[in-house]
């Protein structure tokens, strides 16, 4: 796929993978629709792109969690474009506790906006995604999925719910020739890592920076790929490391 003027959302496009995707799908000349909760951060991305390119990239704030903001935020890009190229669900959200720790509305957080938030954008968008020429949907996933560990249960529940769903979407969206990608970006050196208060964060050799991550992603696009790692040995090395980080 040419990106050049191809137009591509990104949801959680404010900070971390989802703004470093941005700066780097910008260098291709694309119509980028950037979707985050927080406005102020938005405007910082977008602002940094008009510096790279000279062009001013579309921002809506919009909580994916809501299906009242994911329908504002469908009918603002239906005003300005008769289509969509890509659908990038790169929104999400970790919390790290264990479970018998986690209130029943943090575990529900993570669902609303992990996997409820992308299925929202899915729906509002398909109809402008079918009106594109061989469009793709990425959803960013995690290797947390395949490996849980025991303070993001939940989290990793919320992608495994995720990488399902999209599997069985692939098969639905090949009648329109819309395909459907999944990233495993590993565990990316954003918040998520950050954010880990209790002392057991993530040995250095396993975090990823999400400017690497946002090359892959731009990877997969071209392609319309299907899957993919970032490392393919980090399964091996999560499964090793497992017990060290209890």
């Amino acid at each position: 796929m040419n990106l050049s003027n191809k137009n591509i959302i990104i949801t959680g496009a404010s900070k971390g993978l989802g703004r470093e995707t941005a700066i780097r799908l910008c260098r291709q000349n694309p119509n980028l629709v950037l979707v985050a909760r927080t406005e102020s951060l938005l405007k910082q991305t977008q602002m940094e792109i008009e510096k790279l390119t000279g062009k001013k990239p579309l921002i809506i704030p919009c909580d994916v969690s809501s299906e009242t903001d994911v329908n504002r935020m469908a009918n603002v890009i239906r005003e300005k474009y008769e289509h969509v190229d890509v659908l990038i669900n790169n929104a999400g959200i970790g919390i790290h506790k264990t479970s018998e720790k986690m209130s029943n509305e943090e575990m529900r957080k993570q669902f609303k906006i992990n996997f409820f938030g992308a299925f929202y954008c899915i729906k509002a968008l398909l109809p402008l995604l079918k009106l594109g020429d061989s469009a793709y949907i990425l959803n960013v996933n995690s290797l947390v999925s395949k490996i849980a560990f025991a303070d993001n249960s939940v989290y990793a529940a919320t992608k495994s719910a995720l990488a399902g769903f999209s599997q069985g979407l692939r098969q639905e969206m090949k009648v329109s020739n819309i395909r459907v990608g999944l990233f495993f970006p590993g565990l990316m050196k954003t918040s998520f890592q950050n954010d880990r208060k209790d002392g057991n964060k993530f040995p250095p050799f396993m975090v990823v920076d999400p400017r690497k991550a946002a090359i892959k992603m731009e990877k997969m696009i071209i392609n319309r790929s299907k899957k993919a790692y970032i490392r393919r040995l980090m399964i091996i090395m999560l499964m090793k490391v497992k017990q060290l980080i209890r």
